[in-house]
Formats: C-alpha cells, structure tokens, sequence
C-alpha cells in the first residue's frame, strides 16, 4: 500500500461513512469495557456478547475496507498502534477506540512524511517504514506474552 499520488477527494468520498461508522463504534465502548471480563460474565451483565461481536465485526469490517480501497494494505498499523494505545491510555474502551484512530493517524503521517523525504525526489511505499517500527514492536510483543504466559 502506499499514499503516494492520494489527494483529498478520495478521503473525502470515504470521510463521512468511516467516521460514522466510528461513531457507532464508540456506542460499544461500554459493552466492549464488560467484556473483557469474560463472555459469560458480560451476559449475566446484560450484554448480548453474540450482538455486539456481530456488530463490532461488521463495522470494524467497513471501516478497514473503505480504508484499505484508498490507501492499499498497509502492514503492521491495525497490530502496533492499538498496543502502543493500550500501554499509554489504558484499557478503557471509551477512551482507547478514538485515541487509537487519532495515534494512528498521527502514526501514518509521520511514516508518509519519512517516506517522502528519506530519499528525496523518490518516494518509498510508506508500508516499508509502517513495517521497520511493527516489525521490532510485534516481536517484543511476541517476547513480552512468552514471559507473561510461562509457568
């Protein structure tokens, strides 16, 4: 993938769709937050875990594609951001759903950015950046659930 000849017409034909579909997700949050205490626990709670999966899957689904449709599949940015999210915010779903897209989107202009001018006129496809700063992160994340899940 690559943002390289993108101008704002395509974002904008996608802007309005995503961003509502984000908003929907928000609506979750709270859901999201009783399940991580576990699928039975968050039904006697209330929450129909089946719905929500169905729903979360479907809209997370929509995002990404319309997403994907402008920019190409651009590694390592849906594994590392939300990591990196979670260690700085927390686990609180409220918080961490939007503070996710706003890191990543912070995350991708850098890499666009670096892309751009580490080699200057030529452009690199911004995937071989996303895939210098996830692949050490995915491996100390590979590392770090080995220690955690020893005996």
């Amino acid at each position: 993938g690559s943002l390289s000849g993108k101008g704002w017409n395509p974002l904008l034909s996608i802007s309005i769709p995503v961003i509502l579909a984000m908003i929907i997700i928000n609506f979750f949050a709270r859901d999201l937050n009783i399940m991580l205490t576990g699928d039975e626990s968050a039904q006697s709670l209330g929450v129909d875990v089946e719905k929500v999966k169905i729903y979360i899957l479907i809209l997370g689904t929509f995002m990404v594609s319309m997403v994907v449709s402008i920019s190409g599949i651009i590694g390592f940015v849906g594994l590392i951001i939300p990591h990196i999210t979670r260690i700085f915010f927390g686990v609180d779903n409220r918080i961490l759903l939007p503070a996710s897209a706003l890191v990543g989107g912070i995350f991708m202009i850098l890499a666009d950015t670096i892309a751009r001018t580490i080699i200057s006129p030529m452009e690199i496809p911004v995937g071989i950046i996303t895939a210098l700063f996830g692949g050490p992160f995915f491996l100390y994340l590979l590392r770090a659930s080995k220690k955690v899940n020893k005996y």
